[in-house]
C-alpha cells in the first residue's frame, strides 16, 4: 500500500503524491466532462446530433462528475 505524504522525509523506496496536483487532475476532468455536456446540449438542440445519445452521454458524464468530486472530496480529507 503506498503511502501519501505532504512533505518530510521518505524511504527510497515510497513514492509521493502532491494532494494538490491530484486535485488540480480531478478539477481539469471534472470541467472537461460539464464543457462536453454543454456542447452535447448544444448539438442536441441543433438536433446535429441524435438527442437520446446525447442525453446518454450527458447523464453518464453526470454520474462520472458525482464520483470524481466525492474523490476530491476524499483527498481533501486526506490533506487535513
Amino acid at each position: 500500500m503506498k503511502k501519501i505524504y505532504m512533505g518530510g522525509m521518505i524511504d527510497e523506496n515510497e513514492r509521493t503524491v502532491n494532494l494538490k496536483d491530484v486535485i488540480m487532475l480531478i478539477d481539469e476532468q471534472i470541467e472537461f466532462l460539464k464543457q462536453q455536456n454543454g456542447a452535447g446540449a448544444l448539438m442536441g438542440m441543433l438536433k446535429i446530433c441524435d438527442v437520446d445519445n446525447v442525453k446518454k452521454v450527458i447523464d453518464t458524464n453526470n454520474d462520472v462528475i458525482k464520483e470524481l468530486t466525492d474523490m476530491r472530496m476524499k483527498v481533501l480529507e486526506l490533506a487535513l
